[in-house]
């Protein structure tokens, strides 16, 4: 396993959308352990386009433990919130940004298995936030304040 290079801000890539992912392998497996790696290294979560990598991939470090997210897609988001946000793309910027604070999400795991899950406080934070990533949008499109 390696720890990647984060892209930073004003790198174009990061506002680029990001492919589905439609091989599950070792290449994918791989990566998303080298994300595992460097996202422990800096922060709670991280998605494929901040490590270079076009792919609608992310791994959010939740309350109950590193969830992968492949393919994510928001089914259901309630309630808000505005909270202060930073990133690992853009350094030494925080702002205060509304988000939801609970969402159903669709995914599918490393292996290409669907599965439904919700989040809700900064977790459903964390998620959204990485989501836009794989949209090409930064929290700083966002900032309410």
């Amino acid at each position: 396993m390696a720890k990647l290079n984060i892209i930073k801000e004003p790198n174009e890539i990061l506002r680029k959308r990001s492919k589905e992912v439609t091989e599950f392998g070792a290449r994918l497996h791989q990566l998303l352990d080298d994300m595992r790696d460097t996202m422990h290294a800096a922060g709670i979560g991280i998605a494929a386009v901040q490590v270079g990598i076009l792919y609608r991939a992310c791994l959010v470090d939740t309350e109950g433990g590193i969830v992968e997210l492949v393919n994510p897609a928001i089914l259901k988001a309630t309630g808000e919130k505005v909270g202060d946000e930073c990133c690992l793309s853009v350094e030494g910027r925080r702002g205060d940004v509304k988000r939801t604070t609970h969402v159903t999400v669709r995914a599918q795991d490393r292996n290409g298995k669907f599965f439904e899950r919700e989040f809700t406080s900064r977790d459903a934070v964390c998620v959204c936030h990485e989501i836009d990533h794989l949209d090409g949008v930064l929290f700083t499109d966002k900032v309410v304040n």
